[in-house]
Order: structure tokens, then sequence, then C-alpha cells
């Protein structure tokens, strides 16, 4: 079960990095030419928070039941991980990026829609979804591979 939710994961990644790209191309053009926050765009940032929660969920699961590597990790707890580790980015860098980038998107999400007008919601979608995809791109193991199958 492991191996299926890791490519589950793995190909999830791309899912939320384009619908966090596309939710902050429609903040641009929505500040530079006035148009409306509609419905339309609202329903893409609500699903990229959902396609985070459930990037997060597979992480989750991942790391706290099915992952060989977080057993290695508990099983030594008396000898440290090296800090510039692939280990150690994947035991404590990445679990701790991702759940930062959960939190985030979600005050985003109640940031935008508390907004009370259209400016001031691609503005905030614009910070505030942008300062979650950075995490969320900062925090990305790039050097696994793109597609595992």
């Amino acid at each position: 079960m492991y191996r299926w939710v890791l490519i589950a994961h793995n190909g999830w990644r791309w899912v939320v990095i384009v619908i966090g790209f596309a939710v902050l191309f429609c903040a641009v053009t929505r500040l530079r030419t006035g148009r409306p926050w509609d419905t339309g765009v609202a329903r893409l940032a609500r699903f990229f928070s959902i396609s985070v929660d459930i990037q997060v969920l597979m992480g989750a699961a991942l790391y706290l039941a099915l992952s060989p590597l977080t057993t290695l990790v508990v099983a030594s707890t008396d000898t440290p991980l090296p800090v510039g580790s692939q280990a150690y980015f994947l035991a404590v860098v990445h679990p701790l990026m991702m759940v930062a980038a959960f939190i985030a998107v979600h005050i985003a999400s109640v940031l935008v829609r508390r907004a009370r007008v259209d400016a001031a919601r691609a503005r905030r979608a614009l910070i505030f979804y942008g300062i979650t995809w950075l995490i969320i791109l900062t925090g990305i193991p790039w050097w696994r591979p793109w597609i595992q199958l």
C-alpha cells in the first residue's frame, strides 16, 4: 500500500502546483484588469485549498503509518540525522513545511473570503496564496523522481 499512496502523493503534487499557479494567475489578471472576483475564481481557490488538504492527508498517511523511512527514523532516536541530509529533509523539513502550507492555505481562504471588494480579494489572494505556493515549492523534495511509478 505504501507504493500506491506514494505514487498518488507524488502525482497529486502536480495538481497542487498547477492549481496554485492558476489561482495566482487569476489574482494577477483580476488586479490588472479590474475584473470582478467571480464564482469561478472563488471555486478555483477553494479547489486549491482542497487539493492541499488531500496532499497533506496522503502525506500524513505516508509519514505516520506507511513509510519505512519514518520507521527507521523513529527506531534510531539515539542517533540524530545529519541536518543537510535527504533523510533529514524528508523526516523533518518536508513535513513541517507542508503543515505550514496547510495552515497558510486555510488562513488565505478566510482572508480572501472576508475581503469586502474584489480588488482586495485579488490582492489578498495574490499575497497569501502566493506565500502558500512558495512554501509548497520550497518544501518539495525536487531531487526525487518527478513521476514515480
